[in-house]
């Protein structure tokens, strides 16, 4: 248990008063299990879960096997979240390369099955299309326009925060050079400043689609 550093153990039960986080109750757990919270009390309560964690069986904690010969390094999750921007995740699966699978998690508040993917990108492209007809724009002339161009940016604020779209996505189909510039520049962006410099059929068209 002491082996893992960002838990309330080896962080917290098993150091002395003085150095624990004052809001961790740690001699209420200690007294769960009759224990005191002394030297010999917090190693008899670290033994114990040792003991626990050992006699636990794998299936029974959500915890898959992992292969006698496997990395001991290497996490055994396959599923999950991070925390932090497209731009970021998209980084670190360059760093990755082929050591991680296709399917990768999203930080966006959506399931990120298949179906629910696929529609997603079809709503991304019918707005795209849409959005592109209501500010006079074409996809061949979208390549002339700065990345920091009033109708881009609306769209691809539009389309992240309403679709699956990726930001890798919204670069390529809005030439906004990448997908970090298109985080760069959303994080910039005054949505409301913005939309009353858009044509009003632009304002229909982007409040019909926020609305629905």
């Amino acid at each position: 248990m002491l082996d893992y550093p960002w838990s309330s153990i080896a962080g917290g039960y098993a150091l002395p008063p003085r150095k624990r986080a004052k809001w961790l109750a740690a001699d209420s757990g200690l007294k769960a299990f009759e224990l005191p919270d002394t030297t010999a009390g917090r190693r008899r309560m670290i033994e114990r879960l040792d003991r626990r964690a050992l006699s636990e069986e794998l299936k029974q904690c959500g915890v898959p096997p992992q292969n006698a010969g496997a990395d001991a390094r290497g996490s055994h999750l396959r599923r999950g979240w991070f925390w932090g921007t497209q731009a970021f995740g998209e980084a670190m699966r360059k760093l990755a390369g082929n050591s991680i699978k296709k399917r990768q998690p999203r930080s966006r508040n959506y399931q990120g099955e298949p179906h629910v993917a696929a529609h997603g990108m079809q709503q991304a492209e019918a707005w795209l299309e849409q959005g592109l007809g209501a500010a006079g724009l074409t996809r061949s002339g979208l390549a002339e326009l700065k990345g920091s161009d009033i109708r881009k940016l609306l769209l691809a604020d539009l389309l992240w925060r309403r679709t699956t779209a990726s930001q890798a996505w919204l670069a390529e189909r809005l030439a906004m050079k990448s997908a970090a510039n298109v985080c760069q520049q959303l994080r910039r962006l005054n949505r409301n400043k913005a939309l009353t410099q858009a044509t009003p059929a632009f304002q229909a068209f982007f409040k019909n689609c926020t609305s629905s």
